[in-house]
């Protein structure tokens, strides 16, 4: 009899191993046409959306056609360039259990961020998107929801017939009976709002620099001052900030600049309460970069007038070494010219100082959106 158990057992496991999987998948899974329901969505001031989505995904993104414009989310962790119209859409993604967040930074004629929270209902007939545009310290948001074709809307819920009791009306206090005072609503839960623009002070955990560092790679840094607001510290020192590499180019030969760009993406405190946000790099105390306050972006230190004297003493050296030894075998002009494209092209091959942060160093960060806590998290 203990045997039979087991074999059940055994083959209840084995069958929950294979269905799960095929579940958490297509919880996951947004593929399909989508039409807009407008009499569900809250668009507020956000623009007009797309009447329509159609959506193809596979393990590593999700193409989104709604009309002519054409959206690839990559769904691996990692980065991806999408053209659309003029503008150009940088989009990253993290999965929460079965929702997706997705940011998109924006450049064209309008620079901006587009944020998004993708969720499928429990019946995966209707996809609902929370979504937020940052347009420099205006913010926007909005729900948007959609439906699979022939899908019905929800039914509202149906109110039951009172009764005669209920629909009788109350008979009136006696005037000897004092009616008791009503309690006191509950007060709403204070929030704290770090607003868009704010400095941070950070320090670096790790070293990051062009020569070394690629996109992708991870930044972890710490607040080196606490952040107050109303006579409360709403982000401790050493609460930990996470960042991304997502520009690293090396400085080319003889001139141009090494770039650093680190997109962060979440602040936790120390007590655990965790937030993602958008931030960009302000100014910072290394000697090995400079920053781009409007882009955020750190360039090495760039020395043309210096790369052109190295050129011209590297040509030059060569020239008179070649000379000498053109002499020696009686071609002194074709030595010299020999010498110094040898001079020339030994200057050629070095390239320029690297962009780096080293660790320890001080990092100022500025806000793009507000971060709102409440009360009861920051205990």
């Amino acid at each position: 009899m203990s045997i039979m158990y087991g074999k059940v057992l055994f083959a209840l496991a084995a069958v929950l191993l294979v269905t799960l999987p095929c579940v958490a998948a297509q919880e996951r899974d947004f593929s399909g046409a989508w039409l807009l329901d407008r009499t569900a969505g809250n668009y507020r001031d956000l623009s007009s959306p797309a009447e329509s989505l159609n959506l193809t995904q596979t393990e590593t993104r999700i193409e989104s056609l709604a009309g002519n414009a054409r959206w690839v989310i990559p769904i691996n962790g990692k980065e991806l360039k999408s053209k659309i119209g003029d503008e150009t859409w940088n989009t990253m993604t993290k999965w929460e259990g079965a929702a997706l967040l997705v940011n998109a930074l924006v450049t064209g004629p309008r620079d901006y961020t587009v944020m998004d929270y993708w969720r499928l209902s429990p019946d995966r007939s209707t996809l609902t998107i929370n979504r937020q545009v940052m347009r420099g310290t205006a913010q926007s948001e909005g729900t948007l929801v959609y439906r699979r074709p022939g899908a019905a809307p929800p039914a509202p819920a149906v109110k039951e017939t009172p009764t005669v009791s209920e629909t009788r009306p109350a008979p009136s206090p006696s005037p000897l009976v004092r009616r008791p005072e009503p309690s006191p609503a509950p007060s709403a839960t204070k929030e704290y709002v770090v607003p868009a623009g704010t400095h941070i002070l950070l320090s670096l955990i790790n070293s990051v620099n062009t020569k070394h560092s690629r996109e992708g790679d991870r930044v972890y840094l710490q607040t080196a001052f606490p952040v107050t607001i109303d006579g409360r510290t709403v982000i401790p020192k050493g609460s930990n900030v996470t960042g991304i590499v997502s520009n690293s180019k090396r400085p080319g030969r003889v001139a141009g600049k090494g770039e650093l760009y680190i997109r962060f993406e979440d602040l936790t405190l120390p007590n655990g309460v965790t937030r993602d946000f958008r931030a960009r790099i302000g100014t910072t105390d290394s000697a090995n970069g400079e920053v781009d306050r409007k882009e955020g972006t750190i360039r090495s230190d760039g020395n043309k007038g210096g790369d052109a004297r190295t050129v011209a003493t590297g040509a030059g050296i060569g020239a008179t070494i070649g000379g000498v030894a053109g002499r020696s075998a009686g071609t002194a002009g074709i030595g010299g010219a020999a010498g110094a494209a040898a001079g020339l092209a030994s200057v050629l091959m070095k390239r320029g100082p690297d962009a780096s942060l080293a660790k320890g160093t001080q990092v100022e960060m500025i806000l793009d959106r507000d971060l709102i806590y409440r009360a009861d998290e920051l205990r």
